[in-house]
């Protein structure tokens, strides 16, 4: 009889554990666009962050929400990754702004030398800093 309630037992915890890999397997990650931004800053104020202390910037900003405000430098909508790079200020670095592929569109209307704001997730400085996830928020 308790081998009965052993298997049960085991039995459940199986069927729970399979149904919450399944609901982890198939969940969708968030639609940064409907996110908040945690903070907001301009494209120069971000890399003079970086540039003074990458590890305090890091801890600050790194898998967060931001809203980025800069001049565009560059624009390429027609990849498959659409990308606008924001000017820093500093000619060896710019924050690199990688789209959604449906932003596309919305990135053919603006044009290098507009004032825009950005929202993404910043993933870190490698020569340039990068948001990823992004959306024109004006």
């Amino acid at each position: 009889m308790n081998w009965k309630k052993v298997l049960v037992t085991l039995f459940i915890t199986v069927l729970i554990a399979a149904g919450l890999a399944l609901c982890f397997y198939y969940k969708k990650p968030p639609d940064i666009r409907k996110s908040a931004a945690y903070y907001e800053t301009t494209a120069s104020a971000l890399l003079a962050d970086f540039d003074k202390d990458e590890s305090t910037a890091n801890a600050k900003y790194l898998d967060k929400v931001i809203v980025v405000e800069g001049v565009i430098s560059k624009i390429d909508a027609d990849s498959s990754n659409p990308t606008v790079f924001l000017e820093t200020g500093n000619p060896m670095a710019s924050v690199n702004c990688s789209f959604y592929e449906t932003e596309s569109a919305a990135l053919r209307s603006l044009q290098a030398g507009a004032t825009v704001k950005i929202k993404g997730v910043c993933t870190g400085r490698l020569m340039d800093i990068v948001l990823n996830k992004c959306s024109i928020t004006q």
